[in-house]
């Protein structure tokens, strides 16, 4: 992978270069992608094909031609590996914001510092309308009912002290419950097609194609 990540990353290539993916082979029987690549640097057409082995995620390759983003990266550290294989924990939360829409501004602005755009708090709390705010059962299922002051989370486990210190701000506790182990949790790769000028080093999500797998061969 060295290769490729080299020559895609000089200093020609970003300014002047053209990279082309013309083929994806997504095996599922065997677990495995394989991508054929076409570099074109000063008239100069290179044949690439990149192995990625036990994929999890593959993301945004839909086009085929990558103007934008012909960078090649490969990271073992990044926001969107922490969230797809990294555990996760539930928590509750105690209290009301006395402003929710604050609160929820506050940590959308906190999440996207920390994983820059790559996992939104719309992916955290779902149903923004009915956060904290209480509904009694009608019918039937009432009984089953438990409407309490509590309300309960599940999150990426990198974020708890970023969401437990917004809470914090809001004069809501939140409780540490329980930690999920995630099935992905091993060593696992990101593979990035990426922009440094538009993104910097992939800091910040831009529909960049990518996918992530235990392990990356150019072939």
């Amino acid at each position: 992978m060295k290769e490729i990540i080299e020559y895609t990353n000089s200093e020609d290539f970003k300014f002047i270069g053209n990279l082309v993916m013309y083929n994806l082979n997504y095996n599922i029987l065997h677990s495995y992608i394989e991508i054929d690549i076409q570099t074109e640097l000063n008239e100069e057409i290179k044949k690439w094909k990149i192995l990625a082995k036990n994929p999890i995620k593959i993301g945004f390759f839909e086009a085929y031609n990558f103007v934008n983003y012909r960078e090649i990266t490969l990271m073992d550290k990044h926001p969107l590996l922490y969230s797809v294989c990294g555990n996760s924990v539930i928590c509750t939360l105690e209290g009301i914001p006395i402003n929710k829409f604050s609160f929820i501004g506050d940590l959308c602005v906190e999440i996207e510092n920390i994983t820059g755009n790559w996992l939104t708090v719309n992916e955290i709390i779902s149903g923004f309308k009915n956060l904290f705010e209480k509904k009694d059962p009608q019918g039937r299922f009432e009984e089953f009912s438990v409407n309490n002051d509590e309300e309960i989370l599940s999150f990426p486990k990198f974020l708890f002290e970023t969401i437990k210190t917004v809470c914090e701000k809001h004069s809501i506790i939140i409780k540490y419950v329980e930690e999920i182990n995630n099935a992905f949790n091993y060593q696992n790769q990101i593979l990035l097609f990426g922009n440094e000028i538009i993104t910097g080093k992939n800091d910040f999500f831009l529909n960049q194609p990518h996918i992530i797998a235990e392990e990356f061969e150019l072939i």
